[in-house]
């Protein structure tokens, strides 16, 4: 269970990637202008923002079936040909031998010793090899402009009453989260 809902050290470190988000929106690119696709090579922990919750939170955890061309042993098992293949990306993105803590939301983890973005090859939220998503780009660019669009108008808190959502998410053909109430303060 992701244990970053309900522990108050993973909820201010949540508040303070929120906030260097906004400082990295602000330097960049200010509060009077929209963003734009030349912004997001220069706002690395924005991207590695992203990346993580798109790690933690696969939209598409179950991808496309694909089908063995060919007999295959893989880690002792044979896999005859014509065996239907389901991958699995969520289990790909919270395994523990490829990410360390991987219950924890840590945009760090895609930033270099310099703050510079770092390509993984575990990192595959839209399929991998030939079937990847054709809407990746797409998806990618959109993914940027509306996080970006939205954290600088926007401060979103959790009202104190509520019980916050658990990140586990409803799954079903994607994996949807549970219904929740945010509090919008503009900026």
């Amino acid at each position: 269970m992701n244990q970053f809902s309900t522990h108050p050290k993973h909820s201010f470190y949540y508040l303070f990637c929120i906030g260097k988000v906004q400082e990295e929106i602000e330097l960049v690119i200010g509060c009077n202008r929209p963003p734009t696709l030349a912004d997001k090579a220069h706002m690395p922990f924005t991207e590695a923002t992203i990346m993580e919750v798109q790690r933690m939170t696969v939209v598409v955890p179950l991808s496309i079936p694909r089908m063995a061309s060919e007999t295959t042993e893989l880690q002792g098992y044979i896999i005859p040909k014509g065996s239907v293949i389901i991958p699995n990306l969520w289990s790909v993105h919270r395994d523990p031998n490829k990410w360390e803590n991987p219950n924890d939301f840590c945009p760090a983890r895609f930033l270099d010793e310099n703050g510079q973005l770092l390509k993984k090859e575990t990192f595959i939220p839209f399929g991998i090899g030939k079937r990847v998503c054709m809407g990746e780009q797409l998806a990618k660019m959109e993914l940027f402009l509306m996080f970006v669009s939205l954290l600088q108008s926007f401060t979103f808190i959790y009202p104190e009453d509520l019980k916050k959502p658990p990140m586990e998410g409803r799954f079903g053909l994607t994996l949807a989260p549970f219904p929740f109430k945010l509090i919008a303060l503009k900026r």
